[in-house]
């Protein structure tokens, strides 16, 4: 019996001994393939190759994105590391454009198609999308509200130019630069020309690219126009429709000042203020997506 009893003990031991080895094994393992697959959620500044590359004022360059979580992922670290230096402005040079109104918002008409309450016109969504930016993606944003249309329409950009150049010299840490607009949709009668999205009427945005055909000095026309590329192909991702094809005009629209500046159209007037306010997430989450996914092919100071 006790020789019995000492057969099953060493048996025992043994398997015991073994099954400790394969734990361990098994730990290291485990322990290995999360550091793989985990490590870059705990890296440091130095450690993420587009983090010393944003922190200064760039071009972008687009190359293959390595998938949507991860880009969104990297582009969030790098926000959190950064110091809370502006990163991103938006202005309007047409301030007073607005919506198709509707019973949840009417708004009493300084023109036609345009408002001076920045609760129903384009400061709005400008303001949506600087929420979105700031509390989704970590960016510190500026929405500039300045009426640039007094005295006179036709001369707006003079005016919102100077603003700009003012907020390039006093924060040289901004890289992108957004003149958010809305369209024109001749005289509708009703709402239309939307796409729907998760059950949700969403206005439909276009980039505009100036050309500057007046002047010989075009420094960011070929950067500014392969952003724009970029930002709308992965809206049409999302949606087809999304994103109308971009529009190449022959002013400037002030896309001379700085690398990155666009000029988005949200809508239009046969749009409502809801719909255009629902396409602000997609348009920051190509912005992210953007910058999240540029290499540098420049650089610039500002002047």
């Amino acid at each position: 019996m006790k020789r019995t009893y000492k057969k099953h003990l060493k048996r025992r031991t043994k398997r015991s001994s073994v099954l400790s080895s394969v734990f361990l094994a098994v730990s290291w393992l485990i322990a290995f393939l999360t550091v793989i697959l985990c490590g870059h959620a705990v890296l440091e500044q130095s450690q993420i190759p587009e983090a010393a590359a944003l922190q200064s004022s760039q071009v972008f360059a687009v190359r293959e994105p390595s998938g949507i979580d991860a880009t969104f992922r990297k582009i969030k670290a790098i926000n959190s590391l950064r110091s809370k230096e502006p990163t991103i402005l938006i202005y309007h040079t047409h301030t007073t454009e607005a919506y198709f109104p509707t019973v949840q918002n009417p708004y009493k008409e300084a023109g036609k198609w345009r408002t001076n309450d920045n609760t129903k016109n384009v400061v709005k969504v400008g303001e949506a999308l600087k929420e979105i930016l700031e509390r989704e993606y970590g960016f510190c944003v500026i929405h500039d509200m300045t009426n640039h249309e007094p005295p006179k329409l036709a001369t707006s950009y003079d005016r919102s130019l100077v603003t700009m150049q003012k907020y390039h010299e006093m924060y040289p840490s901004i890289r992108l630069f957004i003149d958010l607009h809305r369209d024109a949709y001749q005289d509708p009668t009703a709402p239309a020309d939307y796409v729907e999205i998760n059950g949700t009427q969403t206005a439909r945005l276009m980039f505009v690219v100036g050309k500057g055909e007046k002047y010989s000095d075009k420094p960011y026309l070929s950067s500014n126009t392969e952003l724009t590329e970029f930002m709308t192909s992965y809206l049409q991702s999302i949606d087809p429709k999304l994103a109308r094809p971009i529009r190449v005009k022959s002013g400037r629209y002030n896309q001379h000042v700085a690398p990155n500046c666009i000029l988005v159209e949200v809508g239009h007037n046969a749009n409502t203020l809801e719909q255009a306010i629902a396409a602000a997430p997609y348009l920051a989450e190509s912005i992210a997506y953007a910058f999240a996914s540029c290499s540098v092919v420049e650089t610039w100071a500002p002047n």
